[in-house]
């Protein structure tokens, strides 16, 4: 990478690198190993404390009687392989169910963010919801510069409830009125679970619920523990590449 060309030439550069996840999946910590560009965490603020400071909202979970089972998945690259986690995942009677206990436990909120697994899972769970009453659109890496706009702007004007997406509202999204996490995504990766859950932590506006209600059909809470107390993956084991920059 750069930054290791950079402490080649000048092994005394001192560098610093700012991110709300010091951990990579497959690697650990940043501060990991031999080969470790970073070597300490100079300054940290906890989730924990900014939620008590005010400077983001609080979750609220609650145990959902729907869950994902994926258990015996097979792991690529420490995550669960996509193409069996789709088909394991993307059933019709999987999606009626949690569309309906969406329904049922988000009655009195008004946006509604769904992450899934898929492009055809995300379409699958849009088609669910519209189908028991609840206007719904998608996006995904295959909607236009234009309609994504489009659906963006309508959802933060309240014409669209909810919201179904993949790999797009991740990161770099930003609508702090959003009060509802729908996790239809099971993932073993903790910074992936915290971007998630990071959509609906922004401070919300005067006349809306002040928490975000998280659904985790998925078990992301039971595998990670709550996002206030994440566990750092371990480092990287015999198989695993030694951090995303291969990819």
């Amino acid at each position: 990478s750069l930054l290791n060309s950079l402490k080649t030439l000048n092994p005394e550069m001192r560098m610093i690198g700012l991110t709300a996840t010091p951990y990579r999946l497959g690697q650990g910590l940043l501060t990991e190993g031999e080969e470790a560009i970073f070597h300490g965490l100079i300054e940290t603020v906890t989730i924990e404390e900014l939620v008590r400071r005010g400077f983001l909202a609080s979750l609220t979970s609650t145990f959902t009687e729907t869950q994902m089972n994926v258990e015996g998945i097979k792991r690529v690259q420490g995550d669960y392989e996509k193409q069996e986690l789709e088909s394991r995942v993307n059933r019709s009677e999987v999606n009626k169910k949690v569309v309906a206990e969406t329904i049922l436990r988000a009655e009195d909120r008004t946006a509604w963010l769904v992450f899934c697994v898929s492009v055809s899972h995300a379409e699958a769970m849009r088609e669910e919801f519209r189908a028991q009453g609840v206007f719904a659109e998608t996006i995904t890496s295959r909607t236009s510069s234009s309609e994504r706009e489009r659906i963006f702007s309508d959802f933060k004007a309240g014409k669209i409830r909810a919201l179904t997406n993949v790999g797009v509202a991740t990161t770099g999204f930003d609508y702090p009125d959003i009060d509802v996490i729908v996790m239809a995504r099971p993932t073993l990766s903790p910074g992936l679970y915290v971007q998630m859950s990071g959509r609906g932590m922004r401070v919300k506006s005067p006349g809306h619920h002040k928490d975000c209600l998280v659904l985790d059909f998925a078990g992301n809470i039971a595998r990670h523990g709550a996002v206030t107390k994440i566990i750092p993956p371990p480092p990287n084991r015999k198989g695993q590449p030694k951090d995303t920059r291969i990819k």
